[in-house]
Parts: C-alpha cells; structure tokens; sequence
C-alpha cells in the first residue's frame, strides 16, 4: 500500500536514531584500592627464584623421603618440585625424632649460622633463629642491625629464654631453607656460613643413620 508523499516526506527528513547519541571518550578503569595492611615498607621480602637443588639439597631430601618425612617418591632428576615449606616441616620433625645428634655438631659451624641471622621473616623460622643464638648467647642488638631484610620483620631485637642445649629441630628448619636456597633475594650468604651450613647437614644426615 503507497503512502501519501506528505508521510513520505516527513520520515525522510527525521534523524536517524544513531545520529542522536555521539559516545563519549572511553572511561578510563579506577585503580583498585590498595588492601588493607599491604604497606610496601612492611612488605615481606620474596624468597629468591629457585633453581635445580645441588648435592646437599638432594641429599636432605632423600634422608627425609627414607625416614618417611616427606610424602611421596624421592624425585633425583627434579627435587626442585618439592614445596620449601613441605621441607622445613620435614626437616623440623626430623630434628624432634633426632635431638641426640645436636650434641655431636660443631660448635663453632653452629655459631657461625648463628651469626648470620635469620633465613626468613616467618615467625617459626625467626625464633628458631633466635633460640640457635641465644644458645650461644649472641645479643639481638647485633645481629638485627646488620640483617638484610630487618624492614619487614616483626620480631626486631626481641629476646628469647636461653636454653641449655641446641634445639635440632630449630637447626634443620633453619639448614632447609639454606640448602634450599628459599632465602629472601637481599641475603647474601657467604662461603664460609654455606661451608658450615654444608658441614652441618652431612654430620646431622651421618648421625643419624
């Protein structure tokens, strides 16, 4: 059916619906806010990247896969795979079950991991660093001012009771993250502490067997 030219006309002449509406520039997407307590001066320092592990890493895994420490098949060709906090609380159980080697260690490697200070900031980690030098009744003071990454830790210069014995428990979480190389980027261990660390570990794996 034809139109009259006057309807014709009129729809001819009306705008198109597109024409009414010219967008706008893109708005730019908000930052989200920062989360609470995520102040990057108390920010944890990240654990250094790991590589493939080396002969004392590989052998503390195969010590705690024979006592049953750690779950599952001892993996030679790729011990890397294994979580670091896995191996910390195997090596600390293993350390409860053989408290007897801590006193066939040597002294002066003990003391020496001792006065490098802390492998880590997480609280375990951190008093069982600070029972190994009250031990060797090592003043706080000195090894927190000259540790590395003492900005985002919580436990700076608090003391600890003394006890009369090294806790071997302690001392292999602390050898663990050594081996491991699971230590925050900023530490810079030296021959001598990875010398002692090395010499630790195969008397402890040695003993006790």
């Amino acid at each position: 059916m034809a139109f009259p030219a006057s309807r014709r006309l009129s729809a001819a002449a009306a705008p198109k619906l597109s024409s009414l509406f010219t967008p706008g520039p893109t708005p730019k997407p908000r930052p989200l806010p920062p989360e609470s307590g995520d102040d990057p001066r108390r920010r944890k320092p990240r654990p250094r990247s790991r590589h493939p592990c080396g002969e004392d890493a590989a052998a503390l895994l195969r010590r705690l896969h024979e006592g049953r420490y750690l779950p599952g098949p001892y993996l030679p060709d790729a011990p890397h795979v294994v979580s670091p906090d896995a191996v910390k609380a195997a090596a600390e159980r293993f350390g409860n079950d053989h408290q007897v080697v801590a006193k066939w260690l040597s002294g002066s490697d003990l003391k020496k991991v001792a006065l490098f200070g802390c492998p880590s900031v997480e609280r375990r980690t951190v008093f069982a660093s600070k029972r190994l030098r009250a031990f060797f009744n090592l003043p706080e003071e000195k090894v927190c001012s000259s540790c590395k990454i003492r900005s985002s830790c919580q436990f700076i210069n608090q003391e600890v009771p003394r006890y009369d014995k090294v806790i071997l428990s302690d001392t292999m979480r602390i050898l663990a993250l050594f081996v491991l190389d699971a230590y925050p980027e900023p530490l810079q261990v030296t021959a001598e502490v990875k010398a002692s660390v090395r010499k630790l570990l195969k008397d402890t794996i040695n003993l006790s067997i």
